[in-house]
C-alpha cells in the first residue's frame, strides 16, 4: 500500500487501552457507557467491519446501499453550497468510497479542493488516500481522533468543509455537533446524515446489529481485559440502535472503578432519530443549517458556522 505522508503519529495498542478505560462513564447503577466509536475499528475488527460491508450482506442492503443512493442524489446540492476553493475534511472515510459522489459533483462544477481524510486507522486512512490520489486529487491525510483534530488543523486560506456522514449516529447528538462546530471553525460548513427510524424496518435493523454488531465489539471488549467469549453473559440491541452486553466476570482493574459482574455496558450506538428530532438536535447547536430531505430513508443536513 502506498499510504505515505500521514500527518500524526501512529496510535498503538497501549494508547487504545488507555483510551478504553478513560472512556468508561457510569450512567446509572450498574450501567456504564463504553460506546466510544474510536475504539471499534482496530485489529481483527477492521476485517469484521469490511466483511459486513460486502454487497450481499444484510448491513449493505439495509444501510450502505440506501445511504449511497441518497448521497448520489444530494451530492450536487452540497457542491452548490461550497465555494470555488475548499478543504474537504472527511471524518472516518471507511471503505465504501462514498466520497466519490462529492468528488464528481465538485469536479463537474469546476470547484477545487484539497481532500483531507481523517482516521485513527492506518489501514482505512491509507485506502482513502490511495483512492483519491489515483484520481489525481491533492490529498493531505491526517492520522487523528476527531477530538484532537481542531487543534491540529492549520488556519486555512480556504473554507473548511467537514463531512461526517452516518458516523454522526455513533455519538450523542449534542456532543458530536459541538465537536463538528469546533473542527469547522469560522465560516465553514459541515455535513451529516442519519437514517430515519420511521422510514426503515427497525426490526430487521435490530436483528442485524444484534448479530453483526457484537462480532465487531469483541476486539473492543478485549481492550478492557475481558474475554468476550467467556466474560459476557448476554448481549442485545435495543431499538435505539444501541448494543448492550452484561458481564459474567469482571477484572481487578475494572472492579477498582466499580464495574462488577452483572454490570451492563453500552458498547456501541448507531442512533436512528426521527426527522423531527434530528432537526431539533441540529438547531440546538447550529443556528444556520439546511435540511436535505428527498423522502428517502436517509436525511442529511448542511451545517453552517
Amino acid at each position: 500500500m502506498k499510504n505515505q505522508g500521514f500527518h500524526g503519529q501512529p496510535y498503538g495498542i497501549e494508547w487504545y487501552k488507555n483510551r478504553a478505560f478513560k472512556s468508561l462513564e457510569q450512567i446509572d447503577d450498574g450501567v456504564w457507557d463504553y460506546s466510544d466509536s474510536v475504539l471499534v475499528y482496530i485489529g481483527a475488527a477492521e476485517e469484521d467491519y469490511e466483511s459486513i460491508q460486502q454487497i450481499d450482506s444484510p448491513y449493505y442492503k439495509l444501510v450502505t446501499k440506501p445511504e449511497r443512493s441518497y448521497l448520489e442524489n444530494i451530492a450536487s446540492t452540497i457542491a452548490d453550497e461550497l465555494p470555488d476553493e475548499s478543504d474537504f475534511i472527511d471524518l472516518g472515510p471507511g471503505t465504501e468510497h462514498k466520497e466519490q459522489f462529492l468528488f464528481d459533483a465538485l469536479k463537474r462544477q469546476k470547484k477545487h479542493f484539497i481532500y483531507k481524510p481523517v482516521d485513527i486507522s492506518n489501514k482505512f486512512l491509507g485506502l482513502a488516500t490511495d483512492y483519491a490520489r489515483d484520481q489525481g486529487i491533492v490529498v493531505d491525510p491526517i492520522l487523528s481522533p476527531f477530538e484532537e483534530l481542531a487543534t491540529k488543523l492549520k488556519k486555512p486560506g480556504r473554507v473548511r468543509f467537514v463531512s461526517l456522514g452516518l458516523t454522526y449516529s455513533n455519538y450523542s447528538p449534542h456532543k458530536i455537533l459541538n465537536l463538528l462546530k469546533s473542527i469547522t471553525g469560522a465560516e465553514g460548513l459541515a455535513f451529516i446524515n442519519s437514517q430515519i427510524r420511521d422510514r426503515i424496518d427497525m426490526d430487521k435493523l435490530v436483528s442485524m446489529y444484534t448479530k453483526d454488531g457484537y462480532v465487531i465489539m469483541k476486539t473492543k471488549l478485549s481492550l478492557l481485559g475481558l474475554n468476550p467469549d467467556e466474560d459476557i453473559t448476554s448481549h442485545y440491541c435495543d431499538d435505539g440502535i444501541r448494543l448492550w452486553c452484561a458481564l459474567r466476570n469482571s477484572t481487578s482493574q475494572l472492579k477498582q472503578i466499580g464495574i462488577m459482574p452483572g454490570t451492563k455496558l453500552l458498547v456501541l450506538q448507531s442512533l436512528r432519530p426521527t426527522s423531527e428530532s434530528l432537526q431539533q438536535d441540529i438547531a440546538d447547536v447550529f443556528p444556520r443549517y439546511r435540511i436535505l430531505d428527498t423522502n428517502e430513508p436517509f436525511v442529511g443536513a448542511i451545517l453552517k458556522t
